[in-house]
């Protein structure tokens, strides 16, 4: 099931996204390393994830509940891992709005990220930002 989409218009700083958890199996993990064309057999060989996959799947579950107007651009993030994590895990992503700026003729929005595994313990901080033209 797809989460609701909440407008930019209607977030405030401190807004949380709805939890999203994903599971990244074998399967997901091949299907990322064809599309970033790594062939190195790392991540095979010790049944890790790449950790940029991890950000990809927590910035997705992030826009999945996110109405951006057009013009938008997403023009920096900051990631931080901070486990390694195996494939086959469970991972939670939850998502804040830490910052809602309005200067000049643009919005700024920024969006903290945190991914936490089965144990609760995190794996993935950071933030992403965005500027947006004015409606």
């Amino acid at each position: 099931m797809t989460p609701q989409k909440v407008d930019y218009a209607n977030l405030t700083p401190g807004y949380e996204f709805a939890p999203a958890s994903f599971t990244l199996d074998g399967e997901r993990v091949r299907a990322y390393l064809k599309a970033v064309q790594d062939s190195t057999g790392i991540y095979e060989t010790d049944n890790t994830v790449p950790p940029m996959a991890i950000g990809a799947l927590a910035m997705t579950a992030m826009a999945e509940g996110l109405l951006l107007p057009p013009g938008a651009i997403h023009v920096s993030q900051e990631l931080k891992f901070m486990e390694t994590v195996r494939q086959g895990e469970t991972l939670t992503s939850y998502a804040r709005v830490s910052r809602k700026v309005e200067r000049g003729k643009f919005r700024m929005l920024a969006i903290s990220i945190n991914v936490l595994n089965q144990k609760k313990t995190p794996v993935l901080t950071g933030e992403t930002s965005f500027i947006l033209p004015l409606t």
